[in-house]
């Protein structure tokens, strides 16, 4: 007899879905390289590879390019070329000779240290202008101080003989 529970048994039983887990596919991992997988990242069309030929060797994989360095060393130019320089342009302006002696002794100092740093320090221009307008500082400053000495020297001689 049958009960209203049963099934007719011409009729499959269907397994009971609590003791059988549901077939899924076997799951692969991707290997490289891929073949019929997308690859990279989409920009929206569907990207095909084209299969390889037998015995070919895989593609490259793309390089990423080398990154500049975060800090690439520069010359410095002289601290010692600057302050003569400047000590050159403050003897035209408001002391005459001292600065303009400072100056050349800042001048060499810093002519030494260029040559001394293998390029790595730089102011040679300016350590040439600090001592050029030294220079021509210190030589009219003197040439006016002669002719003054001249003036007094003469203007005394004058004076005595009459």
């Amino acid at each position: 007899m049958t009960q209203p529970g049963d099934q007719p048994a011409d009729e499959p039983s269907q397994p009971d879905s609590s003791q059988t887990p549901p077939q899924t596919p076997p799951q692969t991992t991707p290997q490289w390289p891929s073949t019929g997988a997308t690859t990279g990242a989409t920009t929206g069309a569907e990207h095909v590879d084209v299969p390889q030929e037998a015995g070919a060797p895989p593609p490259a994989a793309p390089q990423a390019p080398i990154p500049p360095p975060a800090y690439t060393p520069m010359p410095q130019t002289s601290n010692s070329a600057i302050i003569a320089l400047v000590l050159s342009i403050v003897a035209w302006v408001v002391c005459p000779i001292i600065p303009a002696i400072i100056a050349l002794v800042f001048a060499n100092k810093a002519d030494k240290e260029i040559v001394a740093s293998n390029g790595w320090v730089t102011g040679g221009g300016l350590v040439t202008a600090a001592k050029i307008v030294s220079w021509i500082n210190i030589g009219l400053y003197a040439a006016l101080i002669a002719i003054g000495l001249l003036v007094v020297i003469l203007a005394a001689v004058v004076g005595a003989l009459s």
